[in-house]
C-alpha cells in the first residue's frame, strides 16, 4: 500500500499544478510591472499598453490596485493623465474600463 501510495501522490501533485496554468495568464509585456502580487483568476485579454485605451486601462487598473489597498489615500496619487484625455478620449474609456474590472477583480463585494 505505501509503495503504491508515493507515486500517486506524485502524479496527483503533478497534475494539480499543472492545471493551475489554466486559470492564469500573465499580463502584457508592455504592462512593465514586474513581481507585483495579481490574483490568479478573472486576469484575461487585457489590452496592451501600446495603445491609448491600453495606457488608460493600465492605469485605471493601477489605481483600482491603490484604491482597494489604501482606501481614501490613494486619491491623493491616482494616476490618471489629463493630457493624454485631452489628447484623445479612447484614453478616458480605458481608464474607466480599467478601473471597474480591475476593482471588481480583487475586491468583488463592493456594491
Amino acid at each position: 500500500m505505501k509503495l503504491l501510495f508515493h507515486p500517486l501522490l506524485l502524479i496527483s501533485s503533478l497534475l494539480f499544478l499543472v492545471s493551475c496554468g489554466a486559470f492564469w495568464e500573465p499580463m502584457p509585456n508592455s504592462w512593465n510591472w514586474g513581481i507585483k502580487p495579481r490574483p490568479t483568476t478573472g486576469m484575461r485579454n487585457f489590452p496592451s499598453a501600446d495603445t491609448e485605451y491600453g495606457k488608460g486601462f493600465k492605469d485605471g487598473c493601477a489605481s483600482a490596485w491603490d484604491a482597494v489597498a489604501r482606501g481614501l489615500l490613494s486619491d491623493l496619487k491616482a494616476k490618471f493623465d489629463y493630457k493624454r484625455l485631452q489628447k484623445s478620449s479612447d484614453y478616458g474609456t480605458g481608464w474607466w474600463d480599467g478601473y471597474e474590472q480591475c476593482t471588481y477583480i480583487i475586491d468583488w463585494e463592493i456594491i
